[in-house]
């Protein structure tokens, strides 16, 4: 016993020493801005309306800055005042073009919007196409410059564009939009391909979105480590997991539909400080009978921080329904993963005398980590969580 104190205190002291080493692994996530593109067609006008993290676009389009608290009527003139350089910078990062013949494009509009506490720049662009019908080929390349933001960008896309509408997602591997058809096709033999692999592509897009979620937020994969950790068996974790699941994905569905709405310096403290909650208790007194209940309403909490992945501005349809839906499918089957490769491995550890340490131990690692991440992000700015 007093053999497993010891380890279980020397791991937890090495886990604190190697947290407050290493700062950037201790954030528990990627450095990530989001933000929309809303593209209607009218005739041989396509309206364009962006919405980006202002900092990051005043930064990337060398507009200088503003001081922290800078009132909002300020921010809004600010973006007017340099709308011609701001127009040039976009021009050569955001483009439409049809049957490969490039939009004149004009900033019409700029001005901000806020959502759960963050700045948003919000632009509209007028692109005057040659014609009405072809192939529409939307490029995307704010912020391609992860370097001078300082972090990895994806922007939600809600178009109504070549005769079909639907959602898809600008990231780092995919800048490319293509909708419509091509006059150089034969006239429609083409268009159902077109439309289903354009649709298809999108929903794996959104799937992949979901899986990297999960297996790349570490505090998320720490949670369900620990539920596995603290499991009996293979009717506890089903039990377990399918609660989670059910919880998470009502509260992600509610956080984008707009039906709920909760700051995430509000979220992302109360989801590290699940992680010490299940450590604590795996360690004074394993897997009680309330588990589930408690996991349900920890597994709420991780919908909304989920949710904080995908920002639409289109209201409910049977689009983002799909693109919603997809990338729940993506979260399911990271967490299914983690289960079926971690489980196995701690059910075969439990066969041996040193299990009880080494289960007890990692715990209190878990436990130590998830308790830097609160305080962090408890005493983190607004907006930085």
């Amino acid at each position: 016993m007093i053999r497993a104190v010891l380890v279980m205190l020397g791991g937890a002291v090495l886990a604190g020493l190697l947290v407050s080493l290493t700062a950037s692994v201790a954030s528990a996530h990627v450095p990530t801005t989001d933000g929309t593109s809303t593209i209607r067609q009218d005739g041989s006008l396509v309206r364009y309306k962006l919405e980006v993290d202002y900092d990051k676009l005043t930064k990337a389009a060398g507009l200088g800055g503003l001081p922290r608290r800078a009132k909002d009527a300020e921010r809004e003139t600010f973006l007017d005042s340099h709308r011609s350089q701001l127009a040039s910078y976009l021009a050569d990062h955001l483009t439409v073009a049809l049957d490969d013949v490039r939009c004149a494009a004009a900033l019409e509009d700029t001005g901000i919007t806020k959502r759960q506490n963050f700045l948003y720049a919000r632009m509209l662009l007028i692109h005057r196409c040659p014609g009405s019908g072809g192939e529409f080929t939307v490029r995307y390349e704010v912020f391609s410059d992860t370097a001078a933001i300082g972090a990895e960008h994806t922007n939600m896309v809600d178009y109504d564009l070549g005769g079909s509408g639907g959602s898809d997602v600008f990231d780092a591997g995919h800048h490319e939009l293509r909708v419509g058809q091509s006059h150089a096709d034969d006239a429609g033999q083409h268009e159902p391909q077109v439309g289903a692999r354009v649709f298809s592509s999108s929903m794996g897009r959104f799937v992949s979105m979901g899986l990297e979620h999960i297996l790349f937020g570490v505090d998320h994969v720490l949670f369900l480590v620990l539920l596995l950790l603290g499991a009996q068996g293979w009717r506890s974790v089903v039990r377990l997991a399918t609660s989670f699941t059910l919880a998470h994905s009502v509260t992600l569905a509610l956080a984008v539909l707009g039906w709920v709405e909760v700051p995430a310096e509000i979220v992302e403290p109360l989801i590290a400080l699940s992680i010490v909650y299940v450590a604590v208790e795996n360690i004074v007194r394993g897997e009680s009978q309330h588990r589930t209940l408690i996991v349900f309403g920890f597994g709420l909490l991780h919908g909304l921080g989920f949710a904080g992945a995908l920002s639409f501005t289109d209201h409910f349809s049977g689009h983002l329904l799909v693109s919603l839906l997809s990338f729940n499918l993506g979260i399911e089957l990271g967490q299914l993963a983690i289960v079926l490769v971690v489980f196995p491995l701690l059910l075969l550890a439990r066969r041996y005398s040193w299990s009880t340490v080494a289960h007890a131990g990692a715990t209190a690692v878990v436990g130590v980590i998830g308790l830097v991440w609160f305080i962090e992000r408890l005493l983190a700015p607004s907006g930085a969580a």
